[in-house]
């Protein structure tokens, strides 16, 4: 359901380092220098430097809902989506054209709402309003289709936020979807899905949120931990 294009940039740490490396005044023709250098700036913090690569895909069949989430990430970004001024949606398939978080008698029952929507919308049609129109009776659970532009600071922090194990199911599938078609592109990008698109406790060492999954301990806990490690230093 995620499509990386071929303008994303292969060599992320390559293209960072480079960067720096011109900025610095240092040597730039040496690629394994480059990534060293790269590595360096990410660690000590220097993630401007992180703006230069791009990742350019598509994303197809996850809900406009989810896509609203993505949409909430606003710096570093940049995307286009289906519209439903001009695409027509009354042949869109109920089974398989939604997404569906119901099980069991839940599912039947919005399936049934879903397809009560779809049925208003045909109609609308019929009575002569045009698609822009009928088209706000459309749920949040349809699925829809954008291009998406995002650059790697903007990624890790999307990453870091919608991996957590508290995120909505669906962003978080799509958040691991896209790690694994961005890790086989290069081992530039297994480093930085391995090193950097992580859960922000992973890349923090804990958990900052009020509420936690309790997968590591909370910002309180390691404080207190540092406060006691110093008393009995």
């Amino acid at each position: 359901m995620i499509t990386i294009l071929p303008q994303t940039d292969k060599e992320p740490l390559n293209t960072i380092g480079y960067c720096a490396g011109v900025c610095w005044n240092s040597p730039v023709d040496d690629k394994e220098k480059n990534i060293k250098r790269a590595k360096s700036c990410i660690k000590s913090g220097h993630t401007r430097t992180a703006e230069y690569p791009d990742v350019f895909c598509v994303i197809e069949g996850y809900s406009a809902r989810c896509i609203r989430e993505l949409y909430t990430h606003i710096i570093g970004t940049t995307r286009l989506q289906s519209s439903t001024r001009y695409v027509d949606a009354k042949n869109m398939n109920v089974e398989e054209d939604f997404y569906y978080p119901f099980k069991d008698e839940a599912k039947e029952v919005y399936k049934e709402g879903l397809s009560d929507i779809m049925e208003t919308y045909s109609k609308l049609e019929e009575l002569g309003y045009p698609k822009e129109d009928a088209a706000n009776i459309l749920p949040l659970g349809m699925s829809t289709k954008i291009v998406w532009k995002i650059n790697l600071r903007a990624l890790i922090h999307f990453m870091n936020l919608r991996l957590c194990a508290r995120a909505y199911k669906e962003i978080r599938a799509l958040s691991v979807e896209l790690k694994d078609k961005l890790r086989v592109l290069s081992p530039e990008w297994e480093w930085i899905c391995d090193e950097l698109l992580v859960p922000k406790c992973e890349a923090l060492g804990y958990c900052d949120e009020d509420h936690t999954c309790g997968r590591k301990i909370t910002k309180k806990e390691m404080l207190e931990a540092v406060e006691a490690w110093k008393k009995n230093k």
